[in-house]
């Protein structure tokens, strides 16, 4: 299953899409504006929420609770590593490659790799593209990337405001 977002999605604001092979929305992420930590949900287009996405505060390094149908799946924990992202999730899956240019892919507790995102290389604009190899933890491979690349541009954010 292949699944489309456009760069914007990749911000701490508003509701973003999710798009299939058609250009159909499929999921909504929303995330609050204003907020003690980062909350995000992921809802189907029935408005079914997916999973739901909360950012332990007072934390040293970022933790991130994640809930699939209501109930904790699990943490993300971000690794204290100079010039490098770093996650480590406590469902025993892992995460290679470059998270920061959102390149990177996902595997599970046995070591397959179940899903990925990169850039997608022929699109108007820049889009990404969330390859999911295991449609049974869609929901699970979806929070994941939605966590970290909000991570990430929590930090970008946070950088660029500091050296204003």
């Amino acid at each position: 299953m292949k699944l489309y977002v456009n760069e914007k999605l990749f911000s701490i604001h508003n509701k973003f899409y999710v798009l299939d092979e058609n250009e159909n929305n499929v999921y909504e992420i929303a995330s609050k504006v204003i907020s003690i930590g980062a909350k995000t949900t992921i809802s189907d287009m029935s408005g079914n929420q997916v999973a739901y996405i909360e950012q332990e505060v007072l934390h040293l390094m970022p933790t991130y609770n994640v809930f699939i149908n209501n109930e904790l799946a699990f943490k993300i924990n971000k690794k204290f590593k100079l010039f490098k992202n770093d996650y480590a999730l406590s469902n025993g899956y892992r995460v290679e490659g470059s998270t920061f240019n959102y390149d990177f892919r996902i595997f599970d507790d046995k070591n397959n790799q179940v899903g990925s995102i990169q850039r997608a290389f022929i699109s108007i604009g820049d889009k990404y593209e969330i390859e999911i190899l295991d449609e049974s933890k869609k929901e699970i491979i979806l929070a994941i990337i939605v966590a970290i690349t909000n991570d990430i541009n929590r930090s970008q954010e946070s950088a660029t405001v500091d050296n204003d």
